[in-house]
């Protein structure tokens, strides 16, 4: 949000609809690994567990790499 001379602009980005897609499937995707750790680890399955958090870590850290990376890129085009 800009400010300049007592107003105040703010931007709007129309984004297309694959992109909110793309998210749902990556929350449903971060969310499933979740589910098959907790459960893994209430079965008491050590491996299982091991392998579920390390997938869910691994996405999480990548997803949030590309989200600050293309917030970055943007910013920069718009200065």
């Amino acid at each position: 949000m800009k400010r300049n001379e007592g107003y105040c602009y703010l931007k709007i980005r129309k984004c297309p609809f694959y992109i909110w897609i793309i998210r749902g499937l990556g929350i449903v995707w971060l969310v499933f690994w979740a589910e098959v750790a907790v459960g893994s680890r209430m079965e008491l399955e050590p491996r299982a567990f091991g392998i579920s958090i390390g997938v869910f870590t691994v996405s999480l850290i990548l997803g949030l790499f590309l989200w600050i990376r293309g917030n970055l890129k943007r910013k920069k085009k718009s200065l």
